[in-house]
């Protein structure tokens, strides 16, 4: 059980300081008859893809007992090599599988608990669920879940302080991870930013605590979030399956390339936003005769009418950048 505590804490806390980035990923079971027979297959290629070209710090599972037991072979298959395997972590809400998942490899389980203040940590299930978790050798991880009214109110850092505190307390434990989830408001059509608890650089230090990202891709809407956790000292994120477009859900070979451009980009350290400033000494301007001949292609029309609008439906998995 300790040997999963470390494994966490080395995956979910970057030594440069970096947030780190894990995806929470549903395997949904297919119903077409020849894409089940694949299934297996499709399962540990997704498996390898999140090791591998996604370079997450770690897997935040649900779908069924056979599909994770699959996802889990393959990451133990990798043990010795470089990537390592993922700590796996179940996201679902079927407490009967928790026995089998243990026996399976994976690390432990998240426990969401949805709080107004700390002290309705009290009246959660939290102590019972940790408790059986424990009994099973799994970690429990806490859920924290707050509106985002209530989150607005947490601005000062004795609220995560105390909130860890508390849950030590109530598990018999310091928790080997806590997640922060904010639930947005329905009146704000969710056009208001997030305001996130700011987290006490000492307790980062103590132990992995992760913000929740769950916004849809595109628009740079998840490198912002991405930044926000930064700047609220937090050690990490989730990348909630809500930010996945919709289409790509059953198709684990889409999942997998999603999650593997996704956290590329949000990890990469190149500017994007490049600018410099140059001096040349020809005869005739570059900028000028450049800006001129663009202007030439644009009267031409081979780009079409730079009038029209072109629509980017998100539903169909449409996206500008993430």
């Amino acid at each position: 059980m300790e040997i999963y505590r470390s494994r966490m804490h080395q995956s979910l806390k970057s030594l440069s300081g970096k947030v780190t980035l894990s995806p929470e990923i549903d395997i949904i079971e297919p119903t077409d008859p020849t894409a089940l027979l694949l299934q297996t297959s499709a399962v540990r290629k997704l498996s390898d893809q999140i090791r591998t070209a996604a370079k997450a710090n770690a897997v935040w599972l649900s779908g069924t007992a056979s599909e994770i037991r699959t996802f889990c072979e393959e990451q133990e298959e990798a043990r010795g090599n470089f990537p390592a395997p993922l700590p796996i972590i179940y996201s679902g809400n079927d407490q009967d599988k928790w026995q089998k998942l243990a026996e399976y490899g994976v690390c432990a389980v998240m426990i969401s608990c949805k709080v107004t203040t700390v002290n309705d940590l009290k009246s959660t299930e939290l102590k019972k669920q940790s408790e059986e978790a424990l009994a099973l050798g799994l970690q429990p991880i806490p859920e924290i879940i707050l509106e985002a009214s209530t989150a607005s109110t947490w601005r000062d850092e004795h609220f995560i302080e105390s909130l860890v505190s508390d849950i030590t307390l109530i598990i018999g434990q310091e928790p080997a991870c806590l997640v922060l989830k904010v639930e947005e408001n329905d009146d704000t059509g969710g056009e208001e930013e997030t305001t996130l608890p700011p987290v006490p650089k000492s307790l980062s230090k103590q132990l992995p605590i992760l913000g929740s990202i769950s916004v849809m891709a595109g628009g740079n809407r998840m490198g912002a979030a991405t930044k926000l956790l930064k700047e609220e000292g937090y050690t990490g994120g989730i990348l909630r399956k809500a930010c996945l477009p919709s289409p790509f859900a059953k198709d684990l070979d889409l999942v997998g390339r999603f999650w593997s451009s996704c956290i590329e980009d949000l990890k990469s350290t190149k500017s994007k936003s490049f600018q410099f400033l140059t001096r040349n000494y020809m005869d005739k301007s570059m900028p000028v005769e450049w800006a001129k001949y663009q202007k030439s292609v644009i009267d031409s029309g081979a780009l079409g009418n730079p009038e029209d609008n072109i629509s980017i439906n998100s539903d169909n998995g449409d996206y500008q950048g993430f």
